[in-house]
Formats: structure tokens, C-alpha cells, sequence
């Protein structure tokens, strides 16, 4: 840390306020679907009309997610079928993990529309 004339404290800035969100914004999305097999990173996201499934794999190499593949779809319906079609690669095991991990994600959708 500078120190001297150029070392500011947070105190030079004025006092912080904590970063809230209302109520109605907190709410409104519960934020997107995410589902990690091994190295692979699934998220699945949308809104209304646009469901995006996006696969990612992690290379530890560079320490980052390449994006492999992204698809989107029009109903959520087909989105997370394509998801869990995917899932099967796995095995039954992480297919059936991959399908309660969206189905608790669902019924939390619902309850905060």
C-alpha cells in the first residue's frame, strides 16, 4: 500500500452504504441454472421467448471455462430437455442428479414469479 500524500483511506471517499436490492428486483429471477459434471459446466438461462443452454468445459491449463457449445430455444420445456438428454452421457446416476438439481431450480422459478 502507497503511503504518504498518496495513500487514501476509504474514509477520504465518505462513508459506504450497504448495496441493497428492493424487494421486487431481488425477486424477480432466481438467476440461472447451473449443473458441474466433473470438469463440464452446464448453465441453462431465459426469460419469456429466449432459453439459452450453454456447455462449458474448465481447462486448468489457463485456468478458465471455453465455452463448447450454446443453443437456445424458444419454450424452457426444450431447453431442459436438451439438458437432460445431455446429462446421459454421465450415466443414470448423474442424469438423475442433473434432473433433481432442476427440479429444485424449477419449483424455486415458480415461487418467486
Amino acid at each position: 500500500m502507497p503511503t504518504g500524500a498518496a495513500a487514501k483511506s476509504n474514509d477520504d471517499f465518505g462513508p459506504r452504504q450497504p448495496a441493497t436490492l428492493s424487494p421486487r428486483c431481488a425477486r424477480e429471477h432466481p438467476g440461472p441454472f447451473a449443473w458441474q459434471d466433473g470438469r463440464r459446466l452446464w448453465i441453462l438461462d431465459g426469460g419469456e421467448t429466449d432459453w439459452v443452454l450453454a456447455e462449458l468445459l474448465f481447462d486448468p491449463q489457463s485456468c478458465r471455462y471455453l465455452e463448447i457449445r450454446r443453443a437456445s430455444y424458444r419454450w424452457p420445456r426444450e431447453a431442459a430437455g436438451a439438458l437432460l438428454g445431455r446429462t446421459f452421457v454421465g450415466g443414470r446416476r448423474r442424469a438423475e442428479e442433473a434432473a433433481r438439481g432442476l427440479a429444485v431450480w424449477v419449483v424455486r422459478s415458480e415461487l418467486v414469479r
